[in-house]
């Protein structure tokens, strides 16, 4: 596949996107989209373990 951005005025109103230049959008949104799912996950993750610690703690401290 010939890279034609180069020959190209992306940034001209009339100018469609190729399906190449599509292709590539979408999977940069998939990606950055799967990354930032991995953090969220990893976050909530330890909040909810730290949360748990908290709870266990205050529990037990109460109810010696």
């Amino acid at each position: 596949m010939a890279n034609n951005t180069a020959d190209r005025d992306l940034m001209a109103p009339e100018t469609e996107p190729t399906d190449e230049e599509l292709h590539l959008v979408m999977r940069e949104a998939l990606d950055l989209a799967v990354t930032r799912k991995l953090q969220s996950d990893t976050w909530m993750r330890q909040h909810l373990l730290e949360t748990v610690t908290q709870v266990r703690s205050a529990f037990q401290a109460a109810h010696p």
